[in-house]
């Protein structure tokens, strides 16, 4: 794909996520954005605070996303400028858009004495101005759907308030090149006496074609001095995950630094590292580590983090204590040669015991496995005359969409999209937020999607290693249901005359309100999941009462009596959603009349997708050969289907072979056994 096919792509994406959630053609384009530096770990999920405003010197004011790096003390404000057109950004353009959020940084005074108090930068301004936020550098990102003059990717950094300012810009070829993976995370060099004079011993333990180990001891000082110029750049992602969640400071190893630092290597089980690689001298005969090449701290964030912190805390004065900490610390330099994989497995089984691990925070997980494997064989029912239904193609890997037709024709491309329509696309970031919602977790929904997802798999991995059979095409049509009540509840708020901002938090506010009042008052009662899956859309009752709850929701978040000022930091706290559980609110009798038993909703079963005769039919001859052989292949190695499943697969087969034509009935049973054999893992 070149870069005219990925910007046109990239646009269209665009236009699907407007369309499908609702959200402003700026606040998509960012979403997308920050989700591919994400994935890359080059920057964390921003959240939307779309700002403009007029300064106390008639400069021009924007914001459009901030978010701030706990581990890095690090804000970062995000600038979108997005074009429908193909002219080119130039360098006094970028110059005069930058500038916008720099303004708004010199003229939070004027913003808190001007700008509306319900609104988003004035939120932030007051976060900013009160030292909410331990902020040590900022950074500035411009966002742009077209290319940029002379490929501009950075501006010179100046400073605010004694505080550094970096300024990136992301234009579309900057974006393609980072989605194509040809623009790689930046290669470092640390260079240890750049931190102290001290000198850190190393001794080589192990090594092989694809592997070397070393032991160290690097002084406190120099491990903290590393995390102050790096941050989260040394942390390895999983690590820096599990931090973002637990928090910054450990008071164990803050009680240690401050009053027995002699005794910090005896207590502390120390760092495990990766490097590229590495260079050791010799001084009077003992090895000495010199120099390392992309050095990441896999397990021991806590510990760097926290000496980190120590430092920079002025008021305790601890650098002498910190001078008196050495930490042990471990070493594999890998190759090129299966690095990624044995990174991923050092830092899987060095965080073991902090149970940071696959299963927390890997997409790979078998459930996801199982939601992508039900996302292509549960067929929504067919509406509006319609005479096939369509299917909700969950996205477990990001670009695995695209992927399916990368290189298809245009008549292939029309038809997957007619089967699997955009809008009916979801990633596994919407996942997490819609279970979280639904699970009465909105403040957790509202913290960002990689919080919400660490939090989202922790959960669902014990669901699945208690009962990974609960998780069939029911559980899924559900989904499907949570993912059009967000829809259409998102709906609602940006049409309603009283709206102003805040929107993702009032959604998730909302519904899980409602969903809280249901399971308190009607407990034997539920949402008629069967009405929305069938019409693939919500009731007249419903929406009538979503339009008054969100009403009360929005009147809600942005009341005086909130414990902080900034709507959305407020919103994910557990506190803000605590009061509102107890906060009353009555639902109205047309919608109670409409609730339903839950003992009458469809029952939890392996084989309940619904297919008419003419569908399965088609369905079945669509399947070429291959598959039904692999399937027979793989059961007899596994043992999984019955005789009488397997006269099914074989009266499929039969179709290729012998041109037998089965009849509707048991095209639907053929179906049938299909979805079964990919439940139990059949991976085609």
């Amino acid at each position: 794909m070149g870069l005219v096919e990925y910007k046109e792509d990239f646009d269209e994406e665009i236009k699907t996520s407007v369309y499908g959630t609702g959200v402003s053609t700026k606040a998509a384009f960012l979403e997308a954005a920050s989700n591919l530096l994400g994935d890359n770990e080059l920057e964390s999920e921003f959240q939307i605070v779309e700002y403009e405003g007029i300064g106390y010197r008639q400069h021009r004011l924007q914001l459009d996303g901030y978010v701030y790096g706990e581990l890095s003390n690090c804000m970062s404000l995000a600038l979108v400028d997005y074009r429908h057109d193909d002219s080119v950004v130039t360098a006094t353009e970028i110059d005069t858009i930058v500038k916008r959020a720099r303004f708004f940084l010199e003229d939070i005074d004027y913003i808190l004495s001007h700008a509306e108090e319900s609104s988003p930068g004035y939120g932030l301004a007051l976060d900013i101005k009160n030292n909410i936020f331990d902020i040590q550098k900022y950074k500035i990102y411009l966002f742009t759907n077209n290319l940029m003059s002379n490929r501009i990717k950075t501006l010179e950094a100046d400073q605010i308030g004694g505080i550094p300012i970096e300024y990136h810009v992301w234009d579309i070829s900057r974006l393609y090149e980072l989605s194509q993976n040809l623009t790689m995370k930046e290669d470092y060099e640390v260079e240890f006496s750049e931190f102290s004079d001290k000198s850190i011993p190393c001794l080589s333990v192990t090594s092989g074609e694809d592997y070397q180990g070393y032991m160290a001891c690097i002084p406190g000082i120099v491990l903290a001095k590393l995390y102050i110029k790096f941050g989260a750049k040394l942390l390895e992602s999983n690590v820096r995950s599990f931090l973002q969640i637990k928090g910054k400071v450990n008071k164990g190893i803050r009680n240690t630094i401050i009053k027995e630092p002699s005794k910090f290597f005896a207590y502390n089980n120390g760092i495990t590292c990766t490097a590229d690689s590495i260079k050791v001298d010799s001084d009077n005969g003992t090895p000495i580590l010199i120099s390392c090449q992309n050095l990441q701290i896999v397990n021991g964030g806590q510990t760097t983090a926290s000496l980190a912190s120590a430092l920079l805390d002025k008021k305790e004065h601890l650098e002498r204590n910190i001078n008196d900490i050495y930490v042990p610390m471990k070493i594999s330099v890998v190759t090129d040669v299966n690095s990624a994989e044995l990174v991923a497995n050092i830092s899987r089984y060095a965080n073991s015991q902090n149970k940071v691990n696959e299963a927390d925070l890997s997409a790979n997980h078998p459930y996801h496995i199982r939601i992508e494997q039900l996302s292509k064989t549960t067929s929504s029912p067919a509406l509006h005359g319609q005479q096939f239904g369509t299917y909700w193609y969950y996205e477990r890997a990001r670009g695995s969409y695209a992927q399916e037709t990368h290189k298809a024709t245009l008549s292939t491309k029309k038809n997957f999209e007619a089967k699997y329509p955009k809008k009916q696309k979801f990633d596994k970031t919407e996942l997490a937020k819609l279970v979280n919602i639904f699970s009465g977790r909105p403040n957790i929904a509202s913290a960002g999607g990689q919080k919400a997802f660490v939090h989202f798999m922790q959960d669902i991995s014990k669901e699945w290693e208690r009962n990974p059979k609960a998780f069939g095409p029911e559980y899924f049509k559900k989904l499907i249901c949570y993912k059009i009540l967000f829809r259409e509840t998102d709906y609602i708020v940006k049409s309603s005359e009283w709206y102003g901002s805040y929107k993702a938090n009032i959604v998730a506010y909302t519904l899980s309100k409602l969903f809280d009042i249901i399971e308190k008052r009607y407990k034997d009662k539920s949402i008629n999941f069967n009405y929305i899956w069938k019409n693939q859309n919500i009731s007249l009752a419903l929406r009538n009462q979503l339009k008054e709850l969100t009403k009360f929701t929005h009147k809600y978040l942005i009341n005086d009596s909130r414990d902080v000022q900034n709507v959305t930091e407020w919103a994910k706290r557990t506190n803000c959603w605590d009061r509102f559980k107890i906060t009353s609110f009555s639902l109205d009798s047309e919608f109670i009349d409409e609730l339903v038993f839950t003992e009458d909703l469809i029952a939890e079963g392996p084989n309940t997708t619904e297919w008419t005769e003419d569908q399965a039919m088609i369905e079945v001859f669509k399947i070429e050969a291959s598959l039904w052989y692999n399937l027979k292949s793989w059961n007899s190695n596994h043992r999984i289907l019955t005789q009488k499943e397997l006269d099914f697969i074989d009266c499929a087969i039969k179709i290729h072979t012998k041109g037998w034509y089965p009849s509707g009935k048991q095209c639907i049973k053929i179906l049938e056994t299909l979805q079964r054999a990919r439940l139990e893992g059949f991976p085609e």
